[in-house]
């Protein structure tokens, strides 16, 4: 007998562009086209920014999955950024009620939602990720067993009081990769007791790769380029990319830089840089393809769907070192690259970019190994396996 899954997420929908959230979505939307009970309960916002109530209340069907979205109580305070400077260059020395006032500046509180979680009483609950109110509060309310998709990076509310309590009360984690792992056993050795898998996402080819329909569709016409694909905001990166392929393409004397998905923050206009904005889903894959290189600058990744989803469309990855993650899944595929400084970075991007032949070798490894860790035959086994421990 199937359990029913309830998912708790701040935000949820299909104009949510990645994330967590997206990541819960992927999750919800697979379970309940194989005919699972599949819910979800999260707020009306659709903004991280703000929090603001986009959406109606109410409970609709979409994809299969139950969503009942709930009134947000508190958006995000307007002197958050200031209790931020204050509080997190010393989260750990924090109170416990520093730590609560933090978590619901933040934002979305709703006490509907939290009541929402408090009647759940079949199946289990997943909360996902672990940095949001309806997490913190919500599992205290918990009538059934909790799973915690904690989506954790190296980021500095990690460090914050409360989430020892988060993370220690929950009945199993779900985990994307070996190194988010360590991390949480090293903040929260409780943890290490928990029930817990490595169930990472599905990742798969949602459309056609058909690059030439793609460079068509969005004016990218035949000049090699660059990819980064994903929310265009500094603390994802994508300023510090441009920099770096700025003094990259001054010193080699040309080549094209490609950004695309929503923006949180524009980037200067810059010689060989262009910033697609939002692109249909419908092209995302022929993007990927058309690429010669997809670059992921964020630090703050716990997973990295898009640089798989690059793997899929046979296109090797140039990734952040800082962040462990998307190390780890280019260090296990064999599909990609990764840079620290400076003079690294400009080093690989230059070795992709002039050998087409590693660039297929490399593409070829990373199709593999999402083909074979990510499929959603594989994940679902590793979830499921780790719902029948807890439930």
């Amino acid at each position: 007998m199937t359990v029913a899954i309830t998912f708790v997420t701040p935000r949820y929908g299909a104009e949510i562009f990645g994330g967590a959230e997206a990541g819960a979505r992927l999750l919800a939307t697979r379970l309940a086209a194989e005919g699972r009970s599949v819910s979800v309960i999260t707020s009306c916002a659709t903004s991280m920014q703000t929090w603001a109530d986009d959406l109606p209340a109410g409970t609709t069907v979409e994809e299969g999955v139950s969503v009942t979205r709930c009134a947000v109580d508190q958006s995000r305070a307007t002197d958050f950024d200031r209790l931020s400077d204050q509080v997190l260059p010393r989260a750990s020395a924090v109170s416990l009620a520093v730590s609560e006032e933090w978590i619901a500046a933040q934002g979305p509180t709703s006490t509907s939602l939290i009541d929402a979680v408090a009647a759940v009483n079949e199946g289990v609950l997943v909360f996902y990720p672990y940095l949001y109110h309806p997490t913190v509060q919500g599992r205290r309310v918990a009538q059934v067993p909790t799973i915690l998709y904690p989506a954790a990076h190296r980021e500095a509310p990690l460090a914050l009081p409360i989430f020892d309590e988060v993370f220690g009360s929950v009945n199993g984690l779900a985990l994307h990769a070996r190194a988010e792992q360590a991390l949480v056993e090293e903040r929260f050795p409780i943890t290490r007791n928990l029930a817990q898998a490595l169930v990472g996402l599905p990742v798969e080819m949602a459309a056609e790769a058909d690059a030439e329909a793609a460079r068509a569709a969005l004016g990218l016409g035949f000049e090699p380029f660059v990819l980064c694909l994903g929310r265009v905001d500094r603390g994802k990166g994508t300023h510090d990319l441009v920099e770096r392929f700025a003094a990259f393409r001054e010193r080699r004397g040309g080549g094209r830089l490609v950004l695309a998905g929503p923006v949180a923050e524009a980037v200067p206009k810059t010689a060989g840089v262009e910033c697609l904005g939002p692109i249909p889903d419908e092209h995302k894959f022929g993007l990927l393809a058309a690429a010669d290189v997809l670059v992921n600058p964020s630090f703050h990744e716990s997973f990295s769907i898009v640089m798989l989803e690059a793997w899929l469309a046979g296109t090797p990855v140039l990734v952040n070192g800082w962040c462990a993650p998307m190390v780890e899944h280019c260090e296990q595929s064999g599909g990609g690259l990764w840079y620290t400084g400076v003079s690294d970075f400009e080093m690989a991007l230059g070795r992709l970019l002039d050998d087409p032949t590693a660039r297929d070798k490399l593409g070829r490894a990373g199709e593999a190994y999402v083909s074979e860790r990510y499929s959603w035959s594989a994940v679902r086994g590793r979830l499921d396996g780790l719902i029948g421990r807890v439930s």
